[in-house]
C-alpha cells in the first residue's frame, strides 16, 4: 500500500498517525510484528519541510551471542529535513539530516524505511542473564611474534 503525498499543495501541517505492520514485506532485515508513526510535515519554504515525530516498532531478531529469538523493541525520534531529489547534486553544503524525494510523489513508507533503516540496531542481545557476555566470550592474549628471539637476546 504507497501513500502517495503531493507536498507542493495543501495544508500544513500535515499529520500522520500510521499503523505500519504492513511494511512487513519490505523489512527484508528483520521480522517486523507491529509498528505505529506519528509525525507531523511542516512546510519551512517553498521547497524545504520539516518531518518531526516518533516510529515505534517491534520485531523478532536473533541474539548475537546465543542466537535465540529476542523480540526487540525499537522507538526513532525523527527530526528530518526533506528536499526535492531535483536539487539533490546543488545542496552540497553540509552533511546533515536530509531527505531526498520528489515532493509532488512524495511516498511517505521510503521516508519510514529509510529511518528504520538507519536507527535500526547493529548489535541485538537478548536481556537472557545466561546469555554469553561479549566481553567474557574470550580474553586474546596480544600476539607478539618476535618474543622468543628477545628472550634469546636477553
Amino acid at each position: 500500500m504507497n501513500k502517495f503525498i503531493n507536498l507542493r499543495e495543501g495544508k500544513f501541517p500535515i499529520i500522520l498517525n500510521l499503523d505500519i505492520a504492513y511494511l512487513k514485506d519490505s523489512i527484508d532485515f528483520a521480522d517486523l510484528q507491529s509498528g505505529h508513526t506519528s509525525l507531523l510535515i511542516a512546510k519551512l519554504t517553498e521547497d524545504l519541510f520539516s518531518c518531526k515525530g516518533e516510529i515505534a516498532i517491534n520485531f523478532q531478531d536473533r541474539c548475537q551471542s546465543c542466537l535465540k529469538d529476542t523480540p526487540v523493541h525499537l522507538t526513532i525520534d525523527s527530526n528530518v529535513i526533506i528536499k526535492d531529489s531535483d536539487i539533490l547534486l546543488e545542496d552540497e553544503e553540509k552533511p546533515d539530516e536530509t531527505h531526498f524525494q520528489k515532493l509532488k510523489f512524495f511516498e511517505i513508507e521510503k521516508l519510514i524505511l529509510e529511518e528504520i533503516s538507519l536507527n535500526f540496531p547493529s548489535l541485538i542481545r537478548c536481556k537472557d542473564q545466561n546469555c554469553l557476555k561479549l566481553e567474557d566470550a574470550f580474553v586474546e592474549e596480544k600476539i607478539q611474534p618476535f618474543k622468543k628471539i628477545r628472550d634469546l637476546l636477553d
